[in-house]
């Protein structure tokens, strides 16, 4: 699932081709929950454009058999103990902690530190530790 920054309301609904340039806050696997049970809405669904949002990587197995996966699960290659120690695993968040670090963000609640395991920074660490960016 991808959040944009971006606050849209009332009138002012961009195209999807707009959201989808705004910057990321929120990058992750979630289930659909929340929009089986219609308590959120789907604006529309794109799927072109979005080569441009870098994925991250995970780390996979424990020492000494340590690897980095890309976001489908493909291992890339072996890891070393360094970025193996700063990578995550892969792990899906509950529709419910989304919906709530998105209020937090915008100070309708209180920001939690393990909200930011769920912002985009976290994908790009993820990519500098693996590719070196």
């Amino acid at each position: 699932m991808v959040v944009f920054k971006q606050v849209y309301s009332g009138k002012d609904w961009p195209s999807l081709d707009e959201i989808i340039d705004d910057d990321i806050l929120f990058l992750g696997y979630t289930m659909d929950a929340l929009i089986y049970h219609k308590q959120w809405q789907v604006i529309g669904n794109k799927s072109s454009g979005l080569n441009k949002i870098e994925l991250p990587y995970y780390k996979l197995g424990t020492p000494p058999n340590m690897h980095i996966v890309n976001y489908k699960g493909d291992k890339v290659r072996k890891a070393k103990k360094e970025e193996f120690d700063q990578l995550d695993y892969e792990t899906s968040v509950a529709p419910i902690r989304y919906e709530n670090a998105l209020k937090a963000y915008y100070k309708l609640e209180v920001w939690r530190e393990d909200y930011n395991e769920l912002l985009y920074e976290r994908t790009l660490e993820s990519i500098a530790i693996v590719e070196g960016k």
